[in-house]
């Protein structure tokens, strides 16, 4: 009876002490350990090295480092140096305080006994525990975290509070300023010598000759006690010296701070430090050599367009520096980008099948309204390429271009590339061809990349890993043209400087700018796979004559492009993807049509079939000439005549070389009155056999997209090649006696074959499709 007496007694008093503990937890609040804390922001490049770390609010380095963060090796020096029963008490160590209470009664050397636990609770809560008041108070708070926090959660707040020197708070940033490593990466040694110097934060610190001494002789002591308890494969490198400092970098302040605002605690950048680094003494190089000009600042943006991570972030020459206002962002200040955004007008026109790269374009004075442009040279062409007129940035080709893709068109792309604060299109009409839409340098690197991302368009990365959303916004093959007319503009390497020696076998395809009234100046382009874009002026707005986008922005663009070449492997020609739709035709150089059977000079140049607005040139003819008079005969009789070639341009071209004070080279008058004049092309036109006019085709649609119709045409003898025609849209070319495949258009169209001596037949067809 006795036993089952005890038994029951036994069972009440631990549900009574349940019942407490219960009880306790209802009356005492859960304390917030964190609630009166603020924790610093770390930024590091993409490899993991400190770019900056922040203060907090009350001015402490402290960086939260959560429990899986801390290497076990931390955790194990920490509990043999300050509570080796840690994880069997409850708060406190009655064991330790009674020794301890021994000890310091026997006369023996005062010895701590606070846990970790009470070494917290006089942390979290600012206790004063020298006195017995606070000592209780001590004791009770360790009770009270104890009751609602587990060890790990424990040992986690106080790696994160405990003072470590200084403003030093917390292993997370006293790893970083000490050792220059995140706290997951320290090693045994670093462990050790952190441990200690909470005990003690003022006189072992790391920051000084002294406290490095006395904490010298604190980790001795603790080293002993670990090499007499573990036996560990990092023990070797106890007796080695600790390398220790102060380190509190401040890299791409302009960004660091851009991030630190948007993110916080450990911010993970896409910044490489080498780039940076590197890209930031160039620019304060380039920046002191032009001092002399007035250039005193600059601004600029280097991206991996694979992945549109941004490798270096320059917002200004130097952040500290007030007269420059040196703490403006330039990668994100909107300017005026001058002709750095005519590269798009020509994409957009040469997806629309306006242009190809060789269209011949009126470069002649000429007023739009009441708004008359003029090009920066205050020169004019009369007829040039639409290449060269974008790489000589012609101002005239440009707003005829814009004009006829649209400022709807033009604008939405803009828009779509992220541009912001952009006032509605009517506000800007056909300026926007010559920099009347503001752009910072950091969207028009969106722009340039777009290009080497066959026409998609995504926003720069900046902390790694982000999810990545694109949209597509030109056409593969607009993008990949506009890239390889630009890549024609001849570089211009800054020739003061070493970079200047470095062999050029890689393309650059680059473009400048500089805005109205001398304020801005741009470079922006690619170089492989990245894009650098420079800017170069003033941020309050002051302009210098000296801000010409091609003198001023492009020799630091070229130090800048030319340090990546040497660092990276840059392709040595620019190659369109095998998927994309485009051929090869040639090219009359003089008239930018296709080369008939007349034109001397030729060169092989990118069309997209089915799209390119191109036609066989018929400017050129052979006309019989009087080798007595050197006058025009009606026909050809040899000897007394010889046939001599001359170009019979339309009337609005002559007009267009007239405007400009060029004289064009015209057929000379008749030497007398002609019944009729003999035929230039004389001979028998092609004769479209495949298929027959008339033809209905009806095509499966479930393959549509495979089918193909067969073309063949007859021709005369001295034919060689045969190009083929969709509704005046050239197709492709093919050999006089070959068949040539089409995917032909949905509905009615028409089919022509032309030969080199623009002798043409048509016919009709129609296609629809079945199920």
């Amino acid at each position: 009876m006795a036993k089952i007496l005890r038994r029951h007694r036994l069972l009440g008093i631990i549900v009574g002490i349940a019942a407490a503990v219960l009880l306790l937890r209802v009356i005492i609040p859960k304390p917030d350990i964190y609630s009166q804390y603020t924790f610093s922001s770390a930024v590091y490049d993409r490899k993991g090295k400190l770019l900056k770390l922040a203060l907090t609010m009350d001015d402490k380095y402290r960086l939260f480092v959560p429990y899986e963060d801390i290497p076990q090796v931390t955790e194990q020096a920490l509990l043999l140096y300050e509570d080796r029963e840690f994880y069997h008490h409850f708060g406190l160590n009655p064991l330790s305080m009674l020794s301890a209470m021994a000890q310091m009664a026997t006369g023996g050397r005062k010895r701590g006994a606070s846990t970790i636990t009470m070494q917290l609770a006089r942390i979290v809560y600012h206790i004063d525990s020298s006195n017995i008041v606070g000592k209780i108070e001590q004791i009770l708070r360790a009770l009270q975290i104890e009751m609602f926090y587990s060890k790990k959660q424990i040992l986690e707040a106080y790696f994160n509070l405990a003072p470590y020197g200084g403003n030093i708070e917390g292993i997370g940033a006293a790893a970083l300023i000490y050792f220059n490593t995140p706290a997951d990466k320290l090693n045994l040694l670093q462990s050790i010598a952190l441990t200690v110097i909470p005990q003690n934060p003022n006189q072992r610190q790391l920051f000084s000759a002294q406290g490095r001494k006395n904490n010298t002789a604190a980790t001795a002591r603790l080293k002993q006690m670990w090499l007499e308890k573990f036996e560990h494969p990092e023990n070797q490198y106890l007796n080695l010296p600790l390398s220790s400092g102060v380190y509190l970098p401040d890299h791409a302040p302009h960004l660091s701070r851009r991030l630190m605002n948007n993110n916080h605690g450990n911010i993970i950048s896409t910044i490489d430090l080498n780039y940076q680094q590197q890209a930031e003494q160039i620019m304060h190089q380039y920046i002191k050599s032009r001092r002399k000009d007035g250039i005193y600042n600059a601004a600029a943006v280097i991206v991996d367009a694979r992945s549109m991570e941004v490798l270096a972030y320059i917002g200004s020459d130097n952040f500290y520096d007030d007269q420059i206002q040196g703490q403006v962002d330039g990668i994100t200040a909107l300017r005026s980008p001058g002709s750095a955004l005519k590269p798009f007008i020509y994409a957009l026109a040469l997806q629309k099948g306006i242009i190809h790269p060789l269209t011949m374009l009126k470069d002649v004075p000429r007023n739009y309204g009441l708004y008359t442009p003029e090009n920066f040279d205050r020169s004019f062409y009369g007829l040039i390429d639409a290449t060269q007129a974008l790489i000589h940035s012609r101002n005239i080709p440009a707003v005829d271009l814009l004009l006829k893709v649209g400022e709807s068109d033009f604008y939405d792309l803009l828009k779509k590339g992220g541009v912001q604060k952009l006032r509605p299109v009517d506000f800007y009409g056909l300026a926007m061809a010559l920099g009347g839409a503001e752009i910072s340098p950091e969207k028009m690197a969106v722009l340039y990349a777009m290009l080497y991302n066959g026409g998609k368009v995504e926003p720069l990365h900046l902390v790694r890993d982000e999810e990545r959303k694109s949209q597509t916004a030109l056409s593969p093959e607009a993008a990949f043209l506009t890239l390889d007319m630009l890549a024609q503009n001849k570089a211009i390497d800054d020739f003061s400087t070493s970079f200047s020696a470095a062999a050029q076998h890689y393309p650059i395809a680059w473009k400048t700018g500089t805005s109205y009234g001398f304020k801005d100046a741009w470079t922006a382009g690619i170089v492989g796979p990245f894009v650098i874009v420079v800017w170069v002026g003033n941020f309050d707005a002051a302009p210098n004559n000296a801000f010409v986008g091609r003198e001023a922005a492009a020799p630091l663009f070229f130090r800048l492009a030319r340090n990546l070449g040497r660092q990276n492997k840059i392709p040595e020609t620019l190659q369109p993807d095998e998927m994309l739709n485009l051929a090869k035709v040639k090219i009359c150089r003089e008239t930018g049509d296709i080369a008939d059977a007349y034109c001397p000079d030729t060169v092989e140049s990118y069309f997209i079939p089915g799209v390119s607005s191109i036609k066989i040139s018929k400017i050129a003819r052979l006309i019989p000439i009087d080798v007595e008079s050197g006058l025009r005969a009606c026909r050809h009789t040899p000897p007394t005549t010889v046939l001599q070639r001359y170009n019979f341009w339309p009337s609005d071209v002559l007009q267009a070389f007239a405007q400009v004070g060029i004289n064009i080279r015209r057929p000379p008058e008749f030497k007398q009155n002609c019944d009729t004049v003999e035929a230039l092309n004389q001979g028998k036109a092609p004769q479209i056999v495949l298929p027959a006019d008339g033809s209905k085709f009806m095509l499966r649609s479930k393959q549509y997209k495979q089918e193909k119709i067969a073309l063949k045409a007859t021709t005369d003898a001295d034919v060689s090649e045969i190009y083929w025609f969709v509704d005046n849209a050239l197709v492709g070319k093919a050999d006089a006696d070959k068949i040539f495949e089409i995917n032909p258009p949905l509905g009615k169209s028409e089919i022509k074959a032309v030969d080199e001596f623009g002798r043409s037949h048509a016919i009709n067809i129609e296609v629809n499709l079945i199920d």
